[in-house]
C-alpha cells in the first residue's frame, strides 16, 4: 500500500489555517496548589443563582511568598463559605484564566486567576483558628 506523504504543496493548497495550528500539539492548562487561606471566604449568588466565591490562598514555597486568586463555583464555593476560615490549609486543582475588565474609573485592568475544578481542606478547622 502507498504511503501518504504531506509536502509544502498538500499544506499551502489543501489544509485550511485551522489545520495548520493543531500541527502544533496538544497544551495543557492545569493548576495544582497547596497553600493557606488569607481571609476567609464570602459567598456571593450571580444573577442566575449560582453560588461563587473568590478565596485567595498564600503558597511560600520560595523567599517571597505567592498570593493566588481561586474561583470557586457551586457546592465547592458553599463548602468553602461553611467550612473554610483564614489559615486554613487547602488543595487546589483548577486551570489557569485571564480576564480583562473596565473599573469605575474607566482604566481597563486585567487579572490572573485560578478556576478551580477540586477544592479540599487539608487541615482541621479547629487548628486553622488556634494557628490564626
Amino acid at each position: 500500500m502507498p504511503s501518504k506523504t504531506r509536502n509544502r504543496s498538500t499544506i499551502a493548497t489543501g489544509e485550511s489555517q485551522a489545520t495548520k495550528k493543531s500541527s502544533r500539539g496538544p497544551s495543557v492548562n492545569r493548576v495544582i496548589l497547596t497553600g493557606r487561606l488569607v481571609a476567609t471566604p464570602e459567598l456571593r449568588t450571580i444573577g442566575s443563582g449560582l453560588h461563587v466565591t473568590t478565596v485567595r490562598i498564600v503558597t511560600n514555597d520560595r523567599e517571597q511568598p505567592e498570593f493566588h486568586d481561586v474561583v470557586l463555583w457551586k457546592h465547592m464555593a458553599d463548602f468553602a463559605c461553611q467550612y473554610m476560615v483564614k489559615g486554613r490549609l487547602a488543595y487546589v486543582e483548577g486551570r489557569i484564566q485571564a480576564r480583562t475588565w473596565e473599573g469605575t474609573d474607566g482604566v481597563k485592568r486585567r487579572t490572573v486567576e485560578v478556576v478551580a475544578d477540586r477544592f479540599q481542606a487539608l487541615t482541621p478547622k479547629q487548628a486553622a483558628e488556634v494557628a490564626a
